[in-house]
Protein backbone atom coordinates (compact mmCIF):
# COMPACT_ATOMS: atom_id res chain seq x y z
CA UNK A 1 0.00 0.00 0.00
CA UNK A 2 1.33 3.17 -0.66
CA UNK A 3 2.76 5.39 1.80
CA UNK A 4 0.10 8.11 3.13
CA UNK A 5 0.74 11.31 4.37
CA UNK A 6 -2.02 13.13 5.79
CA UNK A 7 -2.59 16.24 7.09
CA UNK A 8 -5.57 17.75 7.95
CA UNK A 9 -7.31 20.24 9.43
CA UNK A 10 -11.10 19.86 11.23
CA UNK A 11 -13.59 22.28 11.68
CA UNK A 12 -16.24 20.71 13.77
CA UNK A 13 -19.43 21.98 14.96
CA UNK A 14 -20.70 21.90 18.42
CA UNK A 15 -21.57 18.29 19.56
CA UNK A 16 -25.28 17.86 20.32
CA UNK A 17 -27.28 14.63 21.93
CA UNK A 18 -28.96 14.11 18.18
CA UNK A 19 -25.73 14.59 16.13
CA UNK A 20 -22.71 14.75 15.40
CA UNK A 21 -21.10 16.81 12.32
CA UNK A 22 -17.63 17.58 11.00
CA UNK A 23 -15.96 18.81 8.15
CA UNK A 24 -12.59 17.72 6.72
CA UNK A 25 -10.13 19.44 4.60
CA UNK A 26 -7.36 17.69 2.78
CA UNK A 27 -5.25 18.55 -0.12
CA UNK A 28 -6.40 16.04 -1.71
CA UNK A 29 -10.15 14.61 -1.62
CA UNK A 30 -9.44 10.80 -2.38
CA UNK A 31 -7.41 10.59 0.61
CA UNK A 32 -9.88 12.72 3.23
CA UNK A 33 -12.46 10.32 1.74
CA UNK A 34 -10.22 6.98 2.90
CA UNK A 35 -9.26 8.19 6.26
CA UNK A 36 -13.46 8.98 7.23
CA UNK A 37 -14.58 5.60 6.19
CA UNK A 38 -11.18 3.76 7.07
CA UNK A 39 -9.05 5.15 9.00
CA UNK A 40 -5.65 6.24 8.57
CA UNK A 41 -2.46 7.08 9.23
CA UNK A 42 0.01 10.33 10.05
CA UNK A 43 3.18 10.74 9.51
CA UNK A 44 4.74 12.83 12.30
CA UNK A 45 8.23 12.59 11.48
CA UNK A 46 9.97 13.09 7.95
CA UNK A 47 12.28 10.87 7.35
CA UNK A 48 11.15 8.08 9.56
CA UNK A 49 13.67 6.98 12.14
CA UNK A 50 15.57 3.94 11.24
CA UNK A 51 14.72 0.56 13.32
CA UNK A 52 17.32 -0.25 15.25
CA UNK A 53 16.54 -3.90 16.43
CA UNK A 54 16.92 -4.82 19.70
CA UNK A 55 15.03 -5.36 22.42
CA UNK A 56 11.34 -3.92 21.74
CA UNK A 57 8.49 -2.55 23.47
CA UNK A 58 4.89 -2.83 22.93
CA UNK A 59 3.08 -0.56 25.52
CA UNK A 60 -0.86 -1.49 26.07
CA UNK A 61 -2.61 1.49 27.23
CA UNK A 62 -6.28 0.78 29.24
CA UNK A 63 -7.88 3.89 29.65
CA UNK A 64 -10.15 3.39 32.71
CA UNK A 65 -9.13 -0.26 33.77
CA UNK A 66 -8.07 -0.23 37.73
CA UNK A 67 -5.47 -2.84 39.30
CA UNK A 68 -7.42 -5.17 40.29
CA UNK A 69 -9.81 -5.29 37.43
CA UNK A 70 -7.28 -6.24 34.87
CA UNK A 71 -5.57 -8.95 37.29
CA UNK A 72 -8.94 -10.37 38.30
CA UNK A 73 -9.98 -10.69 34.66
CA UNK A 74 -6.53 -12.54 33.95
CA UNK A 75 -6.53 -14.35 37.10
CA UNK A 76 -10.45 -15.92 36.07
CA UNK A 77 -10.11 -16.83 32.43
CA UNK A 78 -11.30 -13.42 31.06
CA UNK A 79 -8.55 -12.65 29.82
CA UNK A 80 -6.74 -15.98 27.90
CA UNK A 81 -4.24 -13.73 25.91
CA UNK A 82 -2.83 -11.76 28.68
CA UNK A 83 -2.87 -15.09 31.33
CA UNK A 84 -0.91 -16.95 29.00
CA UNK A 85 1.58 -14.21 28.35
CA UNK A 86 1.90 -13.52 31.94
CA UNK A 87 2.20 -17.05 32.54
CA UNK A 88 1.25 -18.51 36.22
CA UNK A 89 0.34 -16.29 39.09
CA UNK A 90 3.08 -16.85 42.12
CA UNK A 91 1.35 -14.04 44.06
CA UNK A 92 3.30 -10.81 45.19
CA UNK A 93 2.74 -9.00 41.95
CA UNK A 94 5.25 -12.25 40.59
CA UNK A 95 4.31 -14.50 37.30
CA UNK A 96 5.90 -17.06 35.32
CA UNK A 97 6.86 -14.20 32.80
CA UNK A 98 5.76 -10.95 33.80
CA UNK A 99 6.08 -8.63 36.93
CA UNK A 100 3.04 -6.93 37.91
CA UNK A 101 3.84 -3.76 40.35
CA UNK A 102 2.05 -3.24 43.41
CA UNK A 103 0.60 -0.17 44.91
CA UNK A 104 1.11 2.29 41.89
CA UNK A 105 -0.77 4.92 42.27
CA UNK A 106 -2.21 7.57 39.31
CA UNK A 107 -1.23 11.27 39.53
CA UNK A 108 -4.24 13.53 40.85
CA UNK A 109 -6.13 14.07 39.03
CA UNK A 110 -6.79 11.16 38.10
CA UNK A 111 -8.33 11.65 34.99
CA UNK A 112 -8.15 10.78 31.34
CA UNK A 113 -6.15 13.59 29.72
CA UNK A 114 -3.96 14.98 32.80
CA UNK A 115 -3.05 11.14 33.31
CA UNK A 116 -1.98 10.12 29.73
CA UNK A 117 0.22 13.50 29.84
CA UNK A 118 1.69 12.49 32.40
CA UNK A 119 2.17 8.72 31.95
CA UNK A 120 4.13 9.82 27.96
CA UNK A 121 6.23 12.45 29.49
CA UNK A 122 7.06 11.40 33.25
CA UNK A 123 6.49 14.63 35.12
CA UNK A 124 3.68 15.69 37.25
CA UNK A 125 0.57 17.92 35.93
CA UNK A 126 1.96 21.01 37.09
CA UNK A 127 5.28 20.35 34.71
CA UNK A 128 3.18 18.83 32.28
CA UNK A 129 0.61 22.10 31.57
CA UNK A 130 -1.99 19.28 31.25
CA UNK A 131 -4.13 20.13 34.46
CA UNK A 132 -7.05 17.45 34.21
CA UNK A 133 -9.65 16.60 31.38
CA UNK A 134 -10.98 20.68 31.22
CA UNK A 135 -9.13 23.47 32.39
CA UNK A 136 -8.35 27.22 32.14
CA UNK A 137 -5.50 29.35 31.10
CA UNK A 138 -5.52 32.65 32.56
CA UNK A 139 -2.97 33.93 30.63
CA UNK A 140 -4.75 32.94 27.44
CA UNK A 141 -7.95 33.56 28.98
CA UNK A 142 -9.16 30.12 27.29
CA UNK A 143 -10.43 27.08 28.17
CA UNK A 144 -9.58 23.91 26.92
CA UNK A 145 -11.61 21.08 26.99
CA UNK A 146 -9.93 17.84 25.26
CA UNK A 147 -12.08 15.33 27.22
CA UNK A 148 -14.79 17.46 28.10
CA UNK A 149 -17.27 17.39 31.27
CA UNK A 150 -18.61 21.17 31.73
CA UNK A 151 -19.08 22.06 27.87
CA UNK A 152 -21.13 19.58 25.86
CA UNK A 153 -18.62 20.65 22.38
CA UNK A 154 -16.15 17.80 21.83
CA UNK A 155 -14.26 20.11 19.05
CA UNK A 156 -11.12 19.91 21.10
CA UNK A 157 -11.57 15.94 21.14
CA UNK A 158 -11.20 15.85 17.78
CA UNK A 159 -8.72 18.24 17.69
CA UNK A 160 -5.96 16.23 19.53
CA UNK A 161 -5.75 13.92 16.29
CA UNK A 162 -6.36 16.51 13.90
CA UNK A 163 -4.32 19.50 15.35
CA UNK A 164 -2.15 17.81 18.28
CA UNK A 165 -4.39 19.79 20.61
CA UNK A 166 -2.45 17.99 23.61
CA UNK A 167 1.03 17.88 21.85
CA UNK A 168 0.71 21.41 22.06
CA UNK A 169 0.12 22.25 25.41
CA UNK A 170 2.44 19.83 26.70
CA UNK A 171 5.21 22.16 28.17
CA UNK A 172 7.79 18.86 28.82
CA UNK A 173 9.48 16.25 26.47
CA UNK A 174 7.63 12.77 25.17
CA UNK A 175 8.87 9.47 25.49
CA UNK A 176 8.70 9.41 21.98
CA UNK A 177 11.43 12.32 22.16
CA UNK A 178 13.13 11.14 25.09
CA UNK A 179 13.60 7.39 24.01
CA UNK A 180 14.41 8.85 20.27
CA UNK A 181 13.81 5.54 18.29
CA UNK A 182 11.22 4.37 15.74
CA UNK A 183 8.05 5.26 17.71
CA UNK A 184 4.66 4.22 15.98
CA UNK A 185 1.28 5.40 18.37
CA UNK A 186 -2.22 4.17 17.53
CA UNK A 187 -4.81 6.38 18.50
CA UNK A 188 -3.00 7.85 21.79
CA UNK A 189 -3.84 11.42 22.84
CA UNK A 190 -0.26 12.25 23.39
CA UNK A 191 1.93 11.23 20.57
CA UNK A 192 4.20 14.35 19.81
CA UNK A 193 7.71 13.11 18.60
CA UNK A 194 6.66 9.98 17.31
CA UNK A 195 7.00 8.64 14.10
CA UNK A 196 3.71 7.63 12.80
CA UNK A 197 0.33 7.98 14.23
CA UNK A 198 -2.80 5.56 13.52
CA UNK A 199 -6.35 6.33 13.75
CA UNK A 200 -9.56 4.76 12.95
CA UNK A 201 -12.21 6.99 11.30
CA UNK A 202 -12.91 10.30 12.21
CA UNK A 203 -16.80 9.12 12.10
CA UNK A 204 -16.23 6.44 14.70
CA UNK A 205 -14.15 8.96 16.95
CA UNK A 206 -17.11 10.75 16.51
CA UNK A 207 -19.68 8.31 17.01
CA UNK A 208 -18.41 7.16 20.35
CA UNK A 209 -18.41 10.60 21.92
CA UNK A 210 -22.03 11.52 20.36
CA UNK A 211 -23.33 7.85 21.54
CA UNK A 212 -21.68 9.04 25.41
CA UNK A 213 -23.90 11.93 25.05
CA UNK A 214 -26.98 10.79 23.85
CA UNK A 215 -26.78 7.65 26.52
CA UNK A 216 -25.97 10.29 29.52
CA UNK A 217 -29.54 11.96 28.00
CA UNK A 218 -32.35 9.19 27.75
CA UNK A 219 -32.69 5.75 29.57
CA UNK A 220 -31.84 3.45 26.78
CA UNK A 221 -28.84 1.02 27.61
CA UNK A 222 -25.46 1.94 26.67
CA UNK A 223 -24.58 0.28 22.68
CA UNK A 224 -21.32 -1.31 24.01
CA UNK A 225 -20.52 -2.44 19.95
CA UNK A 226 -19.73 1.58 18.74
CA UNK A 227 -16.95 1.73 21.49
CA UNK A 228 -15.77 -1.77 20.54
CA UNK A 229 -15.97 -1.17 16.89
CA UNK A 230 -13.43 2.20 17.70
CA UNK A 231 -11.35 -0.02 19.73
CA UNK A 232 -11.35 -3.01 16.59
CA UNK A 233 -11.01 -0.37 14.07
CA UNK A 234 -8.17 0.92 15.56
CA UNK A 235 -6.51 -2.41 15.55
CA UNK A 236 -7.09 -2.93 12.40
CA UNK A 237 -5.56 0.36 11.30
CA UNK A 238 -2.46 -0.31 13.33
CA UNK A 239 -2.04 -3.75 11.85
CA UNK A 240 -1.86 -2.64 8.51
CA UNK A 241 0.57 -0.10 9.42
CA UNK A 242 2.60 -3.04 10.30
CA UNK A 243 2.70 -5.04 7.35
CA UNK A 244 3.41 -1.37 5.26
CA UNK A 245 5.91 -0.39 7.61
CA UNK A 246 7.26 -3.33 9.63
CA UNK A 247 7.60 -3.51 13.86
CA UNK A 248 8.88 -0.79 15.22
CA UNK A 249 11.27 -0.52 18.37
CA UNK A 250 8.08 1.66 20.40
CA UNK A 251 4.52 0.89 19.91
CA UNK A 252 1.67 2.12 22.03
CA UNK A 253 -1.66 1.04 21.48
CA UNK A 254 -4.66 3.10 22.86
CA UNK A 255 -8.35 1.30 24.02
CA UNK A 256 -10.16 4.54 24.75
CA UNK A 257 -13.53 2.50 24.51
CA UNK A 258 -13.34 0.15 27.94
CA UNK A 259 -13.43 3.88 29.28
CA UNK A 260 -16.42 5.31 27.81
CA UNK A 261 -18.35 2.36 28.05
CA UNK A 262 -17.80 1.97 31.84
CA UNK A 263 -18.96 5.74 32.52
CA UNK A 264 -22.60 4.86 30.79
CA UNK A 265 -22.98 1.09 31.50
CA UNK A 266 -25.39 -0.63 34.69
CA UNK A 267 -23.70 -2.28 36.33
CA UNK A 268 -20.10 -0.66 35.62
CA UNK A 269 -17.88 -2.89 37.23
CA UNK A 270 -20.07 -6.21 35.83
CA UNK A 271 -19.79 -4.42 32.09
CA UNK A 272 -16.11 -3.36 32.29
CA UNK A 273 -15.03 -6.71 32.95
CA UNK A 274 -17.68 -7.80 30.26
CA UNK A 275 -15.64 -5.35 27.83
CA UNK A 276 -12.34 -6.60 28.95
CA UNK A 277 -12.98 -10.23 27.95
CA UNK A 278 -15.18 -9.37 24.65
CA UNK A 279 -13.05 -6.79 23.59
CA UNK A 280 -9.91 -5.92 24.76
CA UNK A 281 -8.09 -9.73 25.19
CA UNK A 282 -9.01 -10.68 21.86
CA UNK A 283 -7.30 -7.30 20.48
CA UNK A 284 -4.58 -7.90 22.18
CA UNK A 285 -3.96 -11.47 21.18
CA UNK A 286 -4.42 -10.03 17.13
CA UNK A 287 -1.54 -7.92 18.52
CA UNK A 288 0.63 -10.53 19.64
CA UNK A 289 0.06 -12.72 17.33
CA UNK A 290 1.81 -9.94 14.71
CA UNK A 291 4.68 -10.02 16.50
CA UNK A 292 4.82 -13.71 16.97
CA UNK A 293 4.50 -14.60 13.03
CA UNK A 294 7.56 -11.28 12.88
CA UNK A 295 9.01 -13.68 15.29
CA UNK A 296 10.14 -10.92 17.59
CA UNK A 297 7.80 -11.59 20.51
CA UNK A 298 10.15 -13.33 22.74
CA UNK A 299 12.60 -10.24 22.21
CA UNK A 300 9.63 -7.53 23.30
CA UNK A 301 9.23 -5.94 26.76
CA UNK A 302 4.88 -5.67 26.72
CA UNK A 303 3.98 -3.31 29.32
CA UNK A 304 0.20 -3.02 30.09
CA UNK A 305 -0.84 0.53 32.09
CA UNK A 306 -3.52 2.33 32.56
CA UNK A 307 -4.44 6.21 33.85
CA UNK A 308 -6.85 5.97 36.18
CA UNK A 309 -9.83 3.05 37.74
CA UNK A 310 -13.53 3.74 37.86
CA UNK A 311 -15.76 4.08 41.32
CA UNK A 312 -19.75 3.44 40.44
CA UNK A 313 -22.15 6.39 41.16
CA UNK A 314 -25.77 6.98 40.61
CA UNK A 315 -27.13 8.10 37.52
CA UNK A 316 -29.18 10.97 39.25
CA UNK A 317 -29.72 14.53 39.46
CA UNK A 318 -28.92 14.60 43.15
CA UNK A 319 -25.32 13.05 43.25
CA UNK A 320 -24.26 14.63 39.76
CA UNK A 321 -22.99 18.15 40.71
CA UNK A 322 -23.21 19.09 36.99
CA UNK A 323 -23.00 22.74 34.93
CA UNK A 324 -25.95 23.07 34.03
CA UNK A 325 -28.19 23.12 37.38
CA UNK A 326 -29.42 25.91 38.98
CA UNK A 327 -27.89 25.12 42.53
CA UNK A 328 -24.67 23.81 42.27
CA UNK A 329 -20.95 25.59 42.27
CA UNK A 330 -22.08 28.09 39.22
CA UNK A 331 -24.81 28.96 41.41
CA UNK A 332 -23.05 29.65 44.77
CA UNK A 333 -20.13 31.55 42.71
CA UNK A 334 -22.98 33.52 41.66
CA UNK A 335 -24.64 34.48 44.76
CA UNK A 336 -21.27 34.90 45.58
CA UNK A 337 -21.30 38.39 43.57
CA UNK A 338 -19.39 36.74 40.60
CA UNK A 339 -19.89 36.89 37.08
CA UNK A 340 -19.73 33.74 35.82
CA UNK A 341 -17.85 32.24 32.78
CA UNK A 342 -20.15 30.64 30.92
CA UNK A 343 -19.66 26.92 30.00
CA UNK A 344 -19.13 27.03 26.17
CA UNK A 345 -15.07 26.78 24.17
CA UNK A 346 -15.28 30.23 23.44
CA UNK A 347 -17.55 32.96 25.05
CA UNK A 348 -19.11 35.41 22.67
CA UNK A 349 -17.58 39.29 22.55
CA UNK A 350 -20.36 40.37 24.88
CA UNK A 351 -19.74 37.59 28.05
CA UNK A 352 -15.98 38.06 28.06
CA UNK A 353 -16.26 39.85 31.61
CA UNK A 354 -16.36 37.14 33.79
CA UNK A 355 -15.17 37.07 37.65
CA UNK A 356 -15.31 33.45 37.83
CA UNK A 357 -14.58 29.93 35.76
CA UNK A 358 -14.89 26.51 36.65
CA UNK A 359 -13.50 23.35 35.39
CA UNK A 360 -14.57 19.86 36.36
CA UNK A 361 -12.94 16.49 36.96
CA UNK A 362 -15.19 14.25 38.10
CA UNK A 363 -14.53 13.89 41.57
CA UNK A 364 -12.42 17.44 41.96
CA UNK A 365 -13.34 20.84 40.60
CA UNK A 366 -11.61 23.48 39.78
CA UNK A 367 -12.69 26.98 40.84
CA UNK A 368 -10.61 29.94 39.18
CA UNK A 369 -11.62 33.61 40.33
CA UNK A 370 -10.36 36.87 39.37
CA UNK A 371 -9.26 39.80 41.21
CA UNK A 372 -12.94 41.81 41.15
CA UNK A 373 -10.88 45.33 41.82
CA UNK A 374 -9.50 44.79 37.83
CA UNK A 375 -13.22 44.00 36.69
CA UNK A 376 -15.97 45.22 39.22
CA UNK A 377 -18.31 46.45 36.50
CA UNK A 378 -20.55 44.38 34.36
CA UNK A 379 -18.59 44.76 30.73
CA UNK A 380 -15.45 45.21 31.93
CA UNK A 381 -12.79 41.85 30.86
CA UNK A 382 -10.94 40.94 34.07
CA UNK A 383 -6.75 41.41 34.28
CA UNK A 384 -6.70 37.65 34.49
CA UNK A 385 -2.75 37.88 34.27
CA UNK A 386 -2.97 38.90 37.82
CA UNK A 387 -3.53 36.50 40.80
CA UNK A 388 -7.28 37.04 42.95
CA UNK A 389 -6.44 38.37 46.31
CA UNK A 390 -6.70 35.98 48.90
CA UNK A 391 -9.04 37.95 51.72
CA UNK A 392 -10.98 39.93 48.93
CA UNK A 393 -11.65 37.07 46.44
CA UNK A 394 -10.46 33.98 47.34
CA UNK A 395 -11.56 33.28 51.19
CA UNK A 396 -15.01 34.50 50.86
CA UNK A 397 -15.49 31.86 48.31
CA UNK A 398 -13.93 29.09 50.57
CA UNK A 399 -16.25 29.94 53.52
CA UNK A 400 -19.44 29.92 51.46
CA UNK A 401 -18.74 26.72 50.00
CA UNK A 402 -18.22 25.80 53.82
CA UNK A 403 -21.61 26.61 54.68
CA UNK A 404 -23.08 25.40 51.27
CA UNK A 405 -21.63 21.62 52.03
CA UNK A 406 -22.80 21.91 56.23
CA UNK A 407 -26.46 23.63 55.35
CA UNK A 408 -26.92 23.88 51.61
CA UNK A 409 -27.34 27.80 52.06
CA UNK A 410 -26.66 29.51 49.13
CA UNK A 411 -26.95 26.09 46.86
CA UNK A 412 -28.65 23.43 48.33
CA UNK A 413 -27.24 21.02 45.86
CA UNK A 414 -23.72 21.18 47.54
CA UNK A 415 -25.18 19.73 51.16
CA UNK A 416 -23.14 16.62 52.14
CA UNK A 417 -21.30 16.94 49.26
CA UNK A 418 -17.83 17.89 49.74
CA UNK A 419 -15.71 15.88 51.17
CA UNK A 420 -12.50 18.60 51.09
CA UNK A 421 -11.71 22.41 50.47
CA UNK A 422 -8.63 23.57 49.34
CA UNK A 423 -7.59 27.05 48.29
CA UNK A 424 -3.95 28.48 48.52
CA UNK A 425 -1.99 31.96 48.23
CA UNK A 426 -2.48 33.06 44.58
CA UNK A 427 0.95 33.54 42.96
CA UNK A 428 1.24 35.79 39.78
CA UNK A 429 1.13 33.47 36.41
CA UNK A 430 5.18 32.76 35.81
CA UNK A 431 5.94 32.03 39.06
CA UNK A 432 5.76 28.55 40.75
CA UNK A 433 2.42 28.25 42.01
CA UNK A 434 1.97 27.48 46.03
CA UNK A 435 0.63 24.38 47.34
CA UNK A 436 -3.31 23.67 48.49
CA UNK A 437 -4.05 23.72 51.90
CA UNK A 438 -6.79 22.18 53.58
CA UNK A 439 -9.67 24.35 54.58
CA UNK A 440 -10.54 23.84 58.55
CA UNK A 441 -13.47 25.45 58.76
CA UNK A 442 -11.69 28.43 60.35
CA UNK A 443 -8.13 28.72 58.73
CA UNK A 444 -5.83 27.16 55.94
CA UNK A 445 -4.06 24.40 57.24
CA UNK A 446 -1.29 22.53 55.27
CA UNK A 447 -2.03 19.13 53.86
CA UNK A 448 0.30 17.08 55.79
CA UNK A 449 -0.91 19.12 59.16
CA UNK A 450 -4.15 18.45 58.20
CA UNK A 451 -3.81 14.58 57.67
CA UNK A 452 -1.76 14.40 60.66
CA UNK A 453 -4.90 15.28 63.16
CA UNK A 454 -7.13 14.00 60.95
CA UNK A 455 -5.94 10.71 59.68
CA UNK A 456 -7.26 9.67 55.98
CA UNK A 457 -6.43 6.23 54.85
CA UNK A 458 -8.45 6.47 51.88
CA UNK A 459 -6.47 9.56 50.46
CA UNK A 460 -3.93 7.52 48.85
CA UNK A 461 -0.39 9.42 48.94
CA UNK A 462 -2.56 12.46 49.07
CA UNK A 463 -0.11 15.27 50.45
CA UNK A 464 2.86 13.49 47.20
CA UNK A 465 -0.17 13.59 44.80
CA UNK A 466 -1.62 17.57 45.73
CA UNK A 467 2.27 18.98 45.54
CA UNK A 468 2.70 16.93 42.05
CA UNK A 469 -0.82 18.67 40.88
CA UNK A 470 -0.02 22.39 42.44
CA UNK A 471 3.18 23.12 43.27
CA UNK A 472 4.80 23.83 39.67
CA UNK A 473 5.22 26.39 36.99
CA UNK A 474 1.75 25.32 35.56
CA UNK A 475 -0.14 24.33 39.21
CA UNK A 476 -1.86 27.97 38.60
CA UNK A 477 -4.06 25.69 35.50
CA UNK A 478 -5.58 23.78 38.82
CA UNK A 479 -7.28 26.98 39.70
CA UNK A 480 -7.61 29.27 43.12
CA UNK A 481 -9.98 26.81 44.78
CA UNK A 482 -10.17 23.04 44.91
CA UNK A 483 -13.36 21.27 45.89
CA UNK A 484 -13.06 17.34 46.43
CA UNK A 485 -16.52 15.73 46.38
CA UNK A 486 -17.26 13.28 48.37
CA UNK A 487 -16.69 9.66 46.70
CA UNK A 488 -15.08 6.14 47.31
CA UNK A 489 -16.03 2.82 47.82
CA UNK A 490 -15.96 3.07 51.35
CA UNK A 491 -19.48 5.59 51.46
CA UNK A 492 -22.86 3.98 50.05
CA UNK A 493 -23.44 4.63 46.56
CA UNK A 494 -26.22 7.39 47.80
CA UNK A 495 -23.45 9.65 49.51
CA UNK A 496 -21.17 9.53 46.71
CA UNK A 497 -21.16 12.49 44.45
CA UNK A 498 -19.03 14.04 41.09
CA UNK A 499 -18.41 17.04 38.98
CA UNK A 500 -20.47 16.31 35.86
CA UNK A 501 -23.69 15.19 33.72
CA UNK A 502 -25.59 11.57 35.11
CA UNK A 503 -22.95 8.44 34.69
CA UNK A 504 -22.59 5.35 36.53
CA UNK A 505 -19.14 5.66 37.40
CA UNK A 506 -16.63 8.14 37.75
CA UNK A 507 -13.33 8.88 38.91
CA UNK A 508 -10.58 11.74 39.22
CA UNK A 509 -10.78 11.12 43.00
CA UNK A 510 -7.74 10.14 45.56
CA UNK A 511 -8.89 6.99 46.60
CA UNK A 512 -8.25 3.42 45.71
CA UNK A 513 -10.81 2.60 43.40
CA UNK A 514 -9.59 5.30 41.57
CA UNK A 515 -6.29 5.82 41.54
CA UNK A 516 -5.27 2.06 41.83
CA UNK A 517 -3.43 1.61 38.14
CA UNK A 518 -2.26 -1.49 36.72
CA UNK A 519 1.86 -1.27 35.82
CA UNK A 520 2.85 -5.00 34.36
CA UNK A 521 5.73 -5.63 32.40
CA UNK A 522 6.08 -9.01 30.59
CA UNK A 523 7.73 -10.90 27.75
CA UNK A 524 7.06 -13.75 26.21
CA UNK A 525 9.30 -16.47 27.49
CA UNK A 526 10.69 -14.59 29.75
CA UNK A 527 11.89 -14.99 33.53
CA UNK A 528 9.44 -12.71 35.93
CA UNK A 529 12.00 -13.06 38.80
CA UNK A 530 14.67 -11.20 36.08
CA UNK A 531 11.76 -8.76 35.13
CA UNK A 532 10.81 -7.62 38.75
CA UNK A 533 14.14 -7.08 39.68
CA UNK A 534 14.59 -4.60 36.25
CA UNK A 535 11.16 -3.10 37.03
CA UNK A 536 11.78 -2.55 40.75
CA UNK A 537 15.34 -0.81 40.36
CA UNK A 538 13.50 1.66 38.52
CA UNK A 539 10.05 2.12 39.74
CA UNK A 540 11.36 2.42 43.76
CA UNK A 541 9.38 2.37 46.81
CA UNK A 542 6.53 4.86 46.07
CA UNK A 543 5.46 3.26 42.27
CA UNK A 544 3.05 5.40 39.87
CA UNK A 545 2.43 6.44 36.40
CA UNK A 546 5.69 8.84 36.48
CA UNK A 547 7.58 5.76 36.28
CA UNK A 548 6.64 4.53 33.04
CA UNK A 549 9.01 6.94 30.63
CA UNK A 550 12.00 6.16 32.92
CA UNK A 551 11.21 1.94 32.66
CA UNK A 552 10.53 2.11 28.87
CA UNK A 553 13.44 4.01 28.70
CA UNK A 554 15.25 1.10 30.79
CA UNK A 555 13.66 -1.82 28.49
CA UNK A 556 14.57 -0.27 25.46
CA UNK A 557 18.61 0.25 26.59
CA UNK A 558 18.10 3.84 25.99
Amino acid sequence: MKQKRVWIIVGITVLVISAVAFFVISDTAGEVAKLAAEGGEVQLREPLRPLRGGARVLLIALDGVGDEKLREAARTGLMPHVASLLGADQGGGLYTHAYAVTDALSILPSTTMAAWSSIFTGRPASETGVLGNEWYVREEMRFYAPGPISVDDHQHTLEIYTEDLLGGAIRVPTLYELADVRAHVALAPVHRGADLLTVPSLSDVAEAFGSLATGLASDAPADREIYATLDANSVDQLLETIREHGLPDLQVVYFPGVDLYTHLAEPPLEELAGYLRDVIDPAVGRILNAYAEADVLRNTYVVFVSDHGHTPVLNDERNALGSDNDDGPPELLRNSGFRMRPFVLEPADDARDYQAAVAYQGAMAYVYLADRSTCPHPGTTCSWMLPPRLEEDVLPVVRAFEVASRTGRGAPKLHGALDLILAREPRPVGEDAAEFQVWDGQRLVPIGEYLAGNPRSDLLRFEERMRGLAAGPYGHRAGDILLLARTGMNRPIEERFYFSGLYHSWHGSPEHEDSSIPLVVARAGGNGEEIRSAVAEVVGDSPSQLDVVPLVRALLGR
